[in-house]
């Protein structure tokens, strides 16, 4: 059991995505209106794997924040998901990176 108690928050640490300047401009957005003159560059997902080991407003904000990583990683500056709608209820982590001028 203690081997268990160690391994925990190391799962946590590994299912974490590292905020960069990049990543923090991201915007997401569950508006298809705000992507619509942008290009889109790939399909992303903020889920972690932990299943439903965290609290619903965790699992929001840590959806989002991989989100935002994950886009900027493919270079994007807008991700399309319903992680955005304050509604959500963990049903989906599932988002479409975008690439919008300006």
């Amino acid at each position: 059991m203690p081997r268990v108690l160690f391994a925990l928050p190391l799962l946590a640490l590994a299912a974490c995505a590292i905020p960069t300047s990049r990543s923090n401009t991201v915007v997401v957005t569950d508006t298809k209106a705000v992507v619509d003159p942008c290009k889109k560059i790939g399909d992303v997902d903020g889920g972690s794997g932990l299943g439903g080991v965290l609290l619903l407003d965790q699992a929001r904000d840590s959806a989002l924040a991989r989100l935002k990583v994950r886009t900027a990683e493919l270079g994007g500056t807008h991700v399309l998901s319903p992680v955005a709608a304050l509604s959500w209820k963990g049903a989906s982590t599932a988002g479409i990176a975008y690439s919008c001028p300006g």
